[in-house]
């Protein structure tokens, strides 16, 4: 079994994927088929499709605004489940912009079949519209609105 901070390696590497073949198969790579990701915002994505889907929906968003996702090198490893802190940061600047934390339960084969996500920071260089209402569920197109400077 692989170190937990070489894991969320990995995992982060999945979210920073911009070639959408490349994106879905580290997908199959991380998660079992069956694997569950809870999103505070949405209702649980189940399965790999779903999985891939959010990925695809997350990097659509935030990487045409210059923004990646970088591990924390704090995770640490629990039997079956591994916790660890992530950023996302300006590729340019390194201005933080967002930052959470993971915990996942691995399968005996080391795959995901829980993915948990806990923001501790959410944007402030723009106003965080997700497209989701409070219900969890796609309403209108996400459209991150820029804050000027000083507002």
């Amino acid at each position: 079994m692989m170190s937990p901070n070489a894991f969320a390696e990995r995992y982060v590497a999945l979210w920073n994927e911009t070639d959408p073949q490349a994106r879905r198969r580290k997908v199959d790579e991380l998660y079992s088929p069956d694997a569950v990701y809870i999103f505070y915002r949405r209702d649980p994505f189940r399965g790999r499709e779903a999985i891939a889907e959010q990925v695809t929906y997350t990097a659509d968003l935030y990487h045409p605004m210059g923004y990646v996702f970088r591990p924390a090198y704090t995770a640490i490893g629990h039997h079956n489940l591994v916790r660890f802190n992530w950023a996302m940061v300006h590729r340019d600047t390194g201005d933080l912009q967002m930052a959470g934390q993971n915990v996942v339960a691995l399968d005996e084969n080391g795959l995901i079949v829980e993915d948990y996500q806990f923001h501790d920071r959410i944007p402030t260089a723009f106003r965080y519209n997700d497209g989701f209402d409070e219900t969890g569920k796609v309403t209108r197109k996400a459209s991150p609105i820029p804050v000027a400077a000083g507002q």
